[in-house]
C-alpha cells in the first residue's frame, strides 16, 4: 500500500514503506482514483420535489474487480446515504461515469475501488450540494463594491471567486466575449468575488443565508451586474452593438454587459441548474430621466434575446428599483416599466422587492451600505429580497435544470501540436440523439484556448491546433443545441466535464497514449500499473524494466485494447531486485512502429536527497535530479576547466525526476553541474566515465 508522500520528492512521489520509495503519477497520493466531476462545493439546483442530479465522471489507474460510489448525507442533511456499483465495462476502460438522484442537502461523495489482490483505494469530494441557484444581473448596486460593509456568509453560500473583467487605461470594464473558464467553488466571504462581475459578497451572502435559514439547502450565486449599464445599454448589446458608456464617453466591446449574462447562463447555470435571474437595476435609468417606453423595451429586449442566444427559458425576478442618492423620490417611468414586465402575460417574470425605500437617502457612495453604528443597508436589501423570494413565489417559479451530462473520456498523456487522436465520451440522462458536440482545448489556468473537434458520435476526432505552445491543457466537452425538456428554445451550449490533463510538447514525435503510469508495493512485489487512452492499431503492450538506464528487459506482454476503447491494466513483478529501478510500457503497433510510455522510477535501497545526481558516476551520458518542487529548472553543466557543455533538460521522460544529457558526448572527467530553481542556485559534482 502506499503510505504517505515521500518528503525527498514532493508531490510526484509516493513512499512505499518500509523497503521501497516509488516516484509515481501527477496526483497526490492514493490518486489511483480521481473524480473531475463534480468539483468541490458545486452546487446542483433542485426540482419542484427538491430533488436533482449529481453526475460524477472519474478515472481509474488500477484494474479493480470492483468499484462502488457512494452518497453519504452530511452537516445535517437527514436523507438516506446511497451506493451504486460502477459497470464492469467502466472497470476495465479506467473510464467511470455515474449518476445520484439525491434531495436537498450536503453530502460527500466517495468512490472506493477494490482490486482482486487486496488492494483498495478511495477518492472523495468533500461537499456537494442539492439547493439552490441564483444568477444576479443588474447594474452596481447590484454588483456590488468593497469596503461598503458586506459580510462573510455562512458556509451554506457559495461563489465561484473569481471575475472575467479588467479596467483599461481609458476606464473602460473589458471583459471576454467567448467559452467561459472551468468554475471552482467555495463558501462565500466578505472580500470574495462572485463569477464574472460581483466584486464582494454585497448583500447576496446574507440573501444566502436566510434562505438557508429557511429551506435548510445550500445556495450558489453567480453575478454578472454591471456597473453603469442602463436599459439602452443592455437593449444594443443584445441586438448585436456594442453599448456606449455615456459616464466614460466609450464604448464597452464585446457586446458587454449582454455578453456576461449569455456565457454564464450557456457555461455556469447549464452546468448547475439555476432557479432564476434576479434583476436589480433602475437608479441609472432614472437619473437619465429614461421614459417608460425606453426601460420596458429595452429590458425585455435583454430578457427575450437572452433566452434566444442560451437556448434556457430562465426565470426573472425583477425588483422595482429607481431611487437614488442623486434621485431620492421613486421614479414613476422606470417604476412603470418594471410592473409591466412582471405582468407580461407568459413571460416568466415574476415580482421582486421593492428596494425604493431602502436607506434614503443613499450614503456618500451612492450605494447600500452597512454603515458602522448606522443604517445597514445591506443586510436590509437581502430581508427584502427573502420576503420577495417566499414560498409561494418559489412554488410558481420552475428552476431549469440539466437534462443530461456529458463525461469526457480517457486522453493520451502527450502530444505534439497539430497531432490527431480520438476522445470516446459517454452521456447519461435524457440526451437528444442528434445532439452535436465538441471539444474545447483549456490551458492549465482552465481557460479557453481553442475548439478542437465537432461532431456526433463517440469518438470524437480531435485534432490539436498547430501553433499551440508547450504546455499542460485539458479538454472540455460541450453539447451544442440540445433541446431541453419542455422548451421550444434550442440550446447553445451544455458543458460537460473536463479532462485529465494532456501535456503538448513540440519536440514529441509520436503520441504518448499510456495517460498514467504508477507504482506500488503489495506483499513485498513492485505492482506496475497504467491506463491507456484509446490507441488505433495497437497490437501489444509490454511491461520492460532497467537497472542502467540503457538495457531494458522485457518482464511481460498484454494484448492489444479492444477497438474503440480505453484500459486500465497493472503487472506483479516479483523479481525486480535491489536498487534504483525504472520500469516503462512498450507500445507496439500494427505497422512495426514502437512507442514508449513515460518512465517511473522505484529506490529499493531508499531515495537519493533532494537534487542528488544520480546514477553518479554518469555511465550513459545521462542521469537524472530529484527536484522538490514543479517550479522551472534550469541546468548548466561546466567542465574542470569553466568551459560550458550544454545540456537537455526534462521533466517529462520520468515521472517525479529530471532528466539532464548533454547536446553531445562528453569524455570521462569531472563537471561541476548548476542547478536554479525557485531563485536558488546549487552546484553539484558528476563524473562521468
Amino acid at each position: 500500500m502506499l503510505d504517505r508522500i515521500c518528503p525527498a520528492a514532493g508531490r510526484h512521489a509516493y513512499c512505499l514503506l518500509p523497503l521501497l520509495c516509488i516516484f509515481a503519477g501527477m496526483m497526490p497520493a492514493h490518486a489511483q482514483l480521481v473524480i473531475t466531476s463534480p468539483v468541490s462545493n458545486q452546487v446542483m439546483q433542485r426540482n419542484a420535489s427538491g430533488a436533482a442530479s449529481v453526475s460524477v465522471t472519474a478515472y481509474a489507474h488500477y484494474p479493480y474487480a470492483r468499484i462502488s460510489a457512494a452518497l453519504i448525507p452530511i452537516e445535517g442533511n437527514a436523507n438516506t446515504a446511497q451506493e451504486q456499483l460502477l459497470e464492469t465495462d467502466q472497470l476495465t476502460q479506467g473510464f467511470l461515469h455515474i449518476a445520484f438522484t439525491a434531495r436537498t442537502g450536503w453530502y460527500r461523495l466517495k468512490l472506493t475501488g477494490t482490486a482482486s489482490n487486496g488492494i483498495t483505494d478511495s477518492a472523495t469530494v468533500a461537499r456537494v450540494g442539492v439547493g439552490e441557484v441564483f444568477l444576479i444581473a443588474g447594474n452596481s448596486n447590484a454588483m456590488g463594491l468593497p469596503g461598503l460593509g458586506a459580510k462573510d456568509a455562512s458556509s451554506n453560500v457559495i461563489s465561484f471567486n473569481a471575475i472575467n473583467k479588467t479596467l483599461n487605461n481609458e476606464n473602460i470594464t473589458v471583459a471576454p466575449d467567448g467559452p467561459m473558464t472551468v468554475p471552482s467553488f467555495e463558501p462565500l466571504k466578505s472580500s470574495h468575488n462572485i463569477f464574472p462581475n460581483g466584486e464582494t459578497s454585497w448583500y447576496w451572502g446574507e440573501l444566502g443565508d436566510l434562505l438557508f435559514r429557511r429551506w435548510k439547502t445550500p445556495v450558489l450565486f453567480f453575478n454578472t451586474a454591471w456597473a453603469a449599464a442602463n436599459s439602452e445599454n443592455y437593449r444594443d448589446a443584445a441586438s448585436g452593438k456594442d453599448a456606449y458608456n455615456l459616464y466614460v464617453g466609450k464604448y464597452w466591446p464585446n457586446r458587454q454587459p449582454y455578453s456576461n449574462i449569455v456565457n454564464t447562463m450557456r457555461y455556469m447555470t447549464s452546468l448547475t441548474g439555476v432557479r432564476a435571474v434576479l434583476w436589480a437595476h433602475g437608479e441609472n435609468d432614472a437619473q437619465l430621466g429614461f421614459n417608460e417606453a425606453q426601460y420596458f423595451d429595452g429590458i425585455r429586449t435583454l430578457i427575450q434575446n437572452s433566452r434566444k442566444d442560451s437556448g434556457y427559458d430562465i426565470p426573472w425576478y425583477i425588483a422595482r428599483n429607481s431611487a437614488s442618492n442623486q434621485l431620492k423620490d421613486p421614479y414613476l417611468p422606470v417604476l412603470n416599466a418594471q410592473n409591466r414586465l412582471i405582468a407580461l402575460p407568459a413571460f416568466n417574470a415574476f415580482q421582486g422587492p421593492y428596494l425604493d425605500t431602502i436607506q434614503i437617502p443613499r450614503p456618500a457612495s451612492a450605494h447600500f451600505e452597512n454603515v458602522p453604528g448606522g443604517i445597514q443597508g445591506l443586510t436590509l436589501a437581502a430581508a427584502a429580497w427573502n420576503r420577495s423570494l417566499a414560498d409561494t413565489a418559489i412554488a410558481r417559479t420552475i428552476p431549469l435544470q440539466p437534462a443530461h451530462a456529458l463525461h469526457t473520456g480517457v486522453t493520451p498523456a502527450r502530444v505534439y501540436p497539430g497531432a490527431a487522436f480520438d476522445l470516446p465520451f459517454a452521456i447519461t440522462g435524457n440526451a437528444p440523439v442528434t445532439m452535436q458536440m465538441a471539444a474545447e482545448l483549456l490551458d492549465a489556468q482552465g481557460q479557453f484556448v481553442a475548439q478542437i473537434s465537432t461532431g456526433n458520435t463517440s469518438p470524437l476526432k480531435i485534432r490539436m491546433p498547430a501553433e499551440v505552445p508547450d504546455g499542460q491543457y485539458r479538454i472540455r466537452l460541450t453539447g451544442l443545441n440540445p433541446t431541453l425538456p419542455g422548451s421550444a428554445l434550442p440550446g447553445n451550449v451544455l458543458p460537460g466535464s473536463v479532462s485529465q490533463p494532456v501535456y503538448v510538447e513540440r519536440s514529441a514525435r509520436t503520441i504518448e497514449y499510456v495517460n498514467t503510469i504508477g507504482l506500488r508495493n503489495a506483499g513485498g512485489n513492485i505492482h506496475v500499473a497504467w491506463a491507456v487512452a484509446q490507441a488505433p492499431g495497437l497490437a501489444s503492450m509490454t511491461v520492460q524494466r532497467t537497472t542502467d538506464g540503457l538495457h531494458y528487459r522485457d518482464l511481460e506482454t498484454l494484448p492489444a485494447l479492444s477497438a474503440g476503447s480505453s484500459g486500465v491494466f497493472s503487472f506483479a513483478d516479483t523479481e525486480s531486485g535491489s536498487g534504483t529501478i525504472f520500469y516503462r510500457i512498450k507500445m507496439v503497433y500494427e505497422n512495426g512502429a514502437a512507442a514508449y510510455s513515460t518512465i517511473v522510477t522505484a529506490f529499493r535501497d531508499g531515495a537519493p536527497a533532494p537534487w542528488t545526481v544520480f546514477p553518479n558516476p554518469v555511465t550513459q551520458q545521462q542521469f537524472y535530479i530529484i527536484p522538490t518542487s514543479e517550479t522551472d529548472i534550469t541546468c548548466r553543466l561546466f567542465d574542470a576547466a569553466g568551459r560550458e557543455h550544454p545540456v537537455q533538460i526534462s521533466s517529462r521522460e520520468a515521472i517525479g525526476l529530471v532528466s539532464v544529457r548533454p547536446r553531445y558526448p562528453l569524455p570521462a572527467g569531472k563537471y561541476i553541474l548548476q542547478i536554479t530553481w525557485d531563485g536558488q542556485t546549487s552546484s553539484r559534482n558528476v563524473v562521468f566515465n
